[in-house]
């Protein structure tokens, strides 16, 4: 009897044991896949720097100079995304020790402390990568004389199209939610492709910037999961 009780008791304790083991590979592949895409997504944002973000930007432009109400709305949006990310990481933190402190320690919690690093994080990646990269911005190009050239570790607001921030900073949030709760996905993908549309739409930023900033957006998103020490406990793919 002594010997089935134990036996019973290690089938039990092989559970969770499993359990991480499976999510540890669901995390690995998940990453694996997001670096072998590295090579495809760079393919397609080169091409579209070379053959499509001209045309298509050129093509928005014309239907917005027909309406000068809304290209006079559309020039007065204010950027917003460094406010945003302030706002999100204090309220995400403050917010996650709140529950940490009544001992709640679940994935709503959890999603929120890994909201609160991804913010600044994916904030200061796509800082320096608009520093580095120098590329001018879609509205600034559509001005005499037409720059459209990078500029290489050259700073200011007219060299700061690729990538695209909101796209970066969004795709990783939107990421760790899609990862943490697999039933708003749909809403999830809704809301980003809602996002590059919009930006593209408008103007504010290249087709490839907001292909870049999508992509980059997951490798963050990755990051934080590692950081945080999520991996095992969210791999869910």
């Amino acid at each position: 009897m002594a010997y089935l009780n134990n036996s019973n008791n290690a089938e039990v304790d092989q559970v969770p044991s499993k359990n991480l083991q499976s999510a540890d590979s669901r995390a690995y592949r998940y990453n694996t896949m997001l670096l072998i895409a590295v090579i495809p997504v760079a393919l397609v944002t080169y091409y579209c720097i070379g053959h499509l973000d001209r045309g298509i930007s050129l093509r928005i432009q014309h239907y917005h100079s027909l309406n000068d109400a809304w290209n006079r709305h559309l020039s007065a949006i204010p950027d917003t995304l460094f406010i945003f990310t302030v706002l999100l990481t204090i309220g995400a933190y403050t917010y996650f020790r709140r529950l940490i402190s009544r001992g709640v320690i679940d994935t709503v919690a959890l999603t929120w402390k890994m909201l609160a690093i991804a913010a600044p994080l994916s904030f200061l990646v796509k800082s320096v990568l608009k520093y580095v990269f120098g590329r001018i911005p879609t509205r600034v190009w559509l001005l005499p004389p037409h720059d459209y050239s990078f500029h290489w570790l050259a700073e200011g607001a007219s060299q700061s199209g690729f990538p695209s921030g909101h796209m970066l900073v969004f795709t990783a949030l939107i990421a760790i939610w899609w990862r943490s709760h697999p039933r708003c996905r749909a809403m999830c993908f809704l809301a980003l492709s809602l996002l590059a549309l919009a930006l593209i739409a408008t103007n504010y930023h290249f087709l490839s910037d907001v292909i870049a900033g999508a992509y980059i957006g997951l490798v963050v998103a990755a990051l934080t999961f590692r950081i945080a020490g999520m991996d095992a406990d969210a791999g869910r793919f």
